[in-house]
Order: structure tokens, then C-alpha cells, then sequence
């Protein structure tokens, strides 16, 4: 009983940290995103 006081921390955070590598937000922050989809052209009229 003893050596699980110590254990259980140690487990617990591993858990938490492989909840964590599978959470939508950090798959999100890790995505390759384009610099073509942040850049939007404008449209100017020409003018006569």
C-alpha cells in the first residue's frame, strides 16, 4: 500500500499527459496551416 502512495502521482500524470497529446486543441495548434489561407487578395476596381 505503501509503494502505491508513492506510484500513484507518477501514473496520474502520465495520464493526464497522454489526455493532453490527445486533446483536439493540441492536435490543432500542431496542424500545418497554409499562409494562402490568411492572406486574402482584395479586389480593386480599376479606375478610368
Amino acid at each position: 500500500m505503501n509503494q502505491l502512495k508513492i506510484v500513484l502521482p507518477f501514473l496520474a500524470s502520465l495520464g493526464v499527459y497522454f489526455l493532453a497529446l490527445n486533446s483536439p486543441m493540441y492536435k490543432q495548434m500542431n496542424q500545418p496551416h497554409s499562409v494562402d489561407d490568411e492572406i486574402k487578395s482584395i479586389p480593386v476596381k480599376s479606375f478610368k
